[in-house]
């Protein structure tokens, strides 16, 4: 396979591609849930209408019509600079190429020159920033790592499920505080957990996860559900697509009362952990939002799930569950004059970031230093 003989095409969703994966249709795709069609057609209906995308799907076939490599992605102009990027909005948390076996045939020198053409095909845009991407896609390499790529701050972390239920059961943390206020949860309320199967069900435990996560955004000031087309992505998708596969919505109760609430989605053998809310109030002490992370991992390795995939974040509970690491890139790759100042801009103000925190630490300088230096022998 050379870069010359390569067929670069250009559609505007992946229906353009017939062999575009599905969550229920692999073939020998190699991606990860968020590059699915059935996925990406409720992501271009929803938060890619919102903010006005301009979605682009490009197929990389070879000379005998063999597929290579399919991307979505999108132009977006954000504060006069056209970006091209993955189709993401914060509701992926990873993203890369659809690969396929003819794909491992790419080198370093080739994706460049792939990239080049790609590049060619697409309408004009300033800067491309590729992130989120894993190093590899199932058992193929990803070649557009070779783009300069450097590591991200933050990792995605999964558990597996391989082994007895005693010996997953036995992986799960629990300290002695959540295990005495389970008890005693227990011993006031009937606690179940449940797994939506009808659209009823399934609309109910949305809604709960709505309220309770809309608080907790408030909360943490964190950017949630205002933004373009967020709600309607999780609203639609799960309307559209079947329950308990690829949309997952499961609950815990306390009596008739929903404590905790989980949106996930599922594919082959992965099953990802996605957005979880949880009450407040009196239900705090009681960690409504563990017992539910520990109950539904015991449902996925008794439903034949063996990755139980928490996605991208570093937070602390995580490497308390999870024995497998995901590093991920992040490419950015200037176009034009506008996006090499775009790219120069944005690494002075995370300069500036990171001179802010410090500044803010200075007060703690000395503390700080005395801390962490090393004790003499």
């Amino acid at each position: 396979m050379t870069v010359a003989s390569l067929v670069i095409t250009v559609g505007r969703s992946p229906a353009d591609f017939a062999e575009w994966p599905r969550t229920d249709r692999l073939g020998e795709a190699r991606c990860h849930v968020f590059q699915c069609a059935d996925i990406l057609d409720i992501w271009i209906d929803t938060i890619g209408r919102a903010r006005s995308i301009s979605v682009h799907c490009v197929g990389v076939h070879d000379a005998a019509g063999r597929p290579v490599m399919l991307l979505a992605l999108g132009i977006e102009r954000k504060r006069g600079v056209r970006v091209l990027g993955f189709l993401d909005g914060s509701v992926s948390d990873y993203c890369q190429p659809v690969l396929f076996p003819p794909s491992a045939d790419i080198d370093p020198g080739m994706a460049g020159e792939i990239w080049a053409r790609i590049q060619t095909a697409l309408p004009h845009f300033d800067i491309a920033v590729l992130d989120k991407m894993p190093p590899e896609v199932g058992d193929l390499p990803n070649p557009l790592i070779h783009l300069g790529a450097v590591l991200m701050p933050e990792a995605g972390h999964v558990m597996s499920l391989h082994g007895s239920r005693a010996e997953v059961e036995g992986r799960i943390p629990a300290s002695k505080r959540h295990k005495r206020y389970q008890r005693q949860l227990m011993k006031e309320r009937t606690v179940s957990f449940s797994a939506a199967d009808t659209t009823d069900m399934a609309n109910v435990y949305f809604d709960a996860m709505v309220v309770n996560k809309t608080r907790r955004f408030a909360e943490t000031r964190v950017p949630g559900f205002e933004l373009p087309g967020k709600l309607e992505f999780f609203r639609e998708a799960t309307r559209r697509l079947p329950q308990l596969a690829p949309v997952h919505l499961s609950a815990v109760q306390a009596d008739a009362e929903i404590i905790a609430s989980h949106w996930g989605l599922v594919m082959g053998d992965r099953f990802y952990f996605l957005m979880t809310a949880y009450a407040d109030g009196t239900w705090r002490k009681f960690s409504p939002g563990r017992i539910l992370n520990d109950e539904l991992i015991l449902w996925c390795h008794a439903n034949g799930y063996r990755w139980f995939d928490f996605g991208i974040g570093n937070e602390d509970y995580k490497y308390e569950y999870c024995d497998v690491t995901i590093p991920l890139y992040e490419a950015r790759i200037p176009v034009t004059w506008l996006g090499r100042l775009s790219l120069r801009a944005g690494a002075f103000l995370a300069w500036l970031r990171t001179l802010t925190v410090w500044q803010r630490l200075r007060p703690y300088k000395w503390a700080l230093m005395r801390r962490f230096a090393k004790k003499p022998d």
